[in-house]
């Protein structure tokens, strides 16, 4: 017997994985221009694949499109890796780069006439937590965004 409903409202409103499961996905880029889209596609598609509803992997596109502008944008990387880590009830989302800069990405207040300026500060109010971490085994940094997954 064939269901009348869409498959959209087949589909279960939240991630079927036991409690506790950890899940990651992580994936390498160019640093072009270009690669923001793939990045956008490549998480878009993945937490579809884990079962997550379309308004959180919006979000989640979102983040990671501002953390791989910035990254293509403002540092001298070659490659820029991506990944993604689902723990419990929250999804981390990190983006590391090879910038020679060691200083951590800022928010900052755009005027009104500005065209960009207001990514991290997006992030900000969409992000349970973010932040940087400087250094590390790559040099450069990691940005990293927290979203809660209910």
């Amino acid at each position: 017997m064939a269901s009348s409903l869409p498959p959209a409202q087949l589909a279960p409103p939240h991630p079927a994985h036991p409690a506790g499961a950890v899940r990651r996905e992580g994936f390498e880029l160019p640093a072009h221009t270009s690669s923001v889209s793939q990045a956008r596609a490549h998480v878009g598609g993945q937490l579809r694949r884990w079962g997550f509803p379309e308004d959180l992997g919006h979000t989640a596109q979102l983040v990671i499109s501002e953390f791989v502008t910035n990254a293509v944008l403002h540092t001298d990387s070659g490659r820029i890796g991506c990944s993604l880590h689902l723990d419990g009830e929250r999804l981390r989302i990190e983006v590391s780069d090879e910038g020679a800069e060691h200083c951590a990405p800022q928010p900052r207040s755009a005027t009104p006439d500005e065209v960009n300026g207001r990514g991290l500060q997006l992030v900000g109010a969409l992000a349970e937590r973010w932040g940087v971490t400087v250094g590390g085994a790559r040099c450069g940094r990691v940005v990293w965004a927290e979203l809660g997954t209910c």
